[in-house]
């Protein structure tokens, strides 16, 4: 599957409905169709449905069947269309922008743009303390990735769990002082904490931790003018998503194409919006 690199590359690739439903069927289905019934490959294909019809069982598919493009009634040019906007650019576009650049209603955009950062997740989370991970680089001159995870508290169960399901054993982890990071020197982490005395002495002491903070801080300012708390997860979700794969941003278009088929089941829009 080709990645475009600019939008008129793009309505090159995808220039109709059919250029891009044969695309998602590839993603979807990169070494053959398999019926999701009885795994037969033998499957004709019903034109006038848009489905395949397996030889074996009788069971009919279509291709957008267990998708977040599950009974959408908007085009697929449209939606990877904002797929490609939302993952290649190196700011997020807003849900009344892309309402606009699409000529849709603003519910729409923004169900759209839920189920495609949907896709970027790898928590659910409610609460409003974030735990935040940033790794440096060997030379200390730059970051190279980061995670940004809601938990229910600052305590010392809260986040040595986010250490052990983010951060490889035998690393060494910078703190401060805060007490509940103890729990770090019982794990298989060499941690290095230092007080900080007063809040100011955080960006000498863990600089990129305070630079990740400030860049996601104006980005949401910049774009959304601010998040709710429901939807916070999310929104971290995104930015790191963006930030640990900027030196992929070419890859970028086809990867998130490949969760919205292949690994991201079908989500409704009070999924998105429920508590």
């Amino acid at each position: 599957m080709k990645t475009p690199r600019d939008l008129l590359e793009f309505f090159s690739i995808y220039p109709t409905e059919t250029a891009c439903l044969n695309a998602l069927i590839k993603s979807r289905w990169p070494d053959g169709f398999r019926c999701p019934v009885c795994g037969n490959s033998k499957a004709y294909w019903i034109k006038r449905g848009a489905l395949f019809e397996c030889a074996h069982c009788g069971q009919q598919t279509s291709p957008t069947s267990g998708t977040i493009f599950h009974k959408t009634k908007t085009s697929l040019q449209k939606w990877f269309l904002a797929i490609y906007i939302l993952s290649s650019t190196k700011k997020a576009m807003s849900a009344s922008e892309l309402a606009r650049q699409l000529r849709i209603a603003y519910a729409t955009a923004w169900t759209m743009r839920r189920k495609i950062t949907h896709t970027m997740a790898r928590h659910e989370a409610e609460q409003t303390v974030v735990a935040i991970a940033v790794e440096r680089t060997s030379t200390d001159q730059g970051c190279r990735r980061a995670h940004f995870q809601v938990v229910p508290d600052a305590s010392e169960t809260s986040l040595v769990t986010v250490a052990i399901t983010t951060i490889l054993p035998g690393s060494t982890i910078l703190t401060d002082g805060w007490s509940s990071y103890q729990g770090l020197d019982k794990s298989d982490y060499v941690h290095c904490p230092t007080v900080l005395g007063r809040p100011e002495n955080a960006a000498k002491v863990l600089p990129w931790a305070h630079v990740m903070i400030s860049n996601f801080k104006r980005w949401v300012v910049d774009i959304f003018h601010g998040v709710s708390i429901k939807h916070l997860q999310a929104y971290l979700d995104e930015f790191c998503y963006r930030l640990n794969r900027r030196w992929q941003r070419t890859d970028i278009f086809r990867r998130v194409l490949n969760r919205c088929a292949r690994y991201t089941e079908p989500i409704s829009y009070s999924q998105l919006t429920t508590p």
